[in-house]
């Protein structure tokens, strides 16, 4: 089994490394992330006056064996198609976008 991680979870990480050390070890090789979570944490990045130590960060978080995932129009419309199945079309509302 993989695991797709999320922009909590890559941070919360980031922040405190030995809070979830053992997960990385342990499922090392079968990680991905999204280019939308790495955007994500790049955005948190740089929000800090001194980005270079999170910057830091965030390349020692990569280079535990994670995967980038690209996030294509492919992907996009999958995204959407699973969303609806999931919450139901009630829940959302097209309104709700525009």
């Amino acid at each position: 089994m993989s695991y797709l991680l999320d922009t909590n979870i890559c941070s919360a990480h980031i922040r405190r490394p030995s809070g979830l050390m053992h997960r990385f070890v342990q499922y090392s090789g079968r990680l991905f992330v999204p280019t939308v979570v790495l955007a994500e944490l790049y955005v948190w990045a740089y929000l800090r006056p001194d980005p270079h130590e999170f910057l830091q960060a965030i390349a020692t978080f990569l280079a535990y064996d994670v995967d980038i995932l690209e996030f294509d129009r492919a992907s996009a419309e999958e995204f959407g198609r699973r969303k609806v199945q999931l919450t139901g079309p009630a829940s959302l509302s097209a309104r709700s976008i525009s």
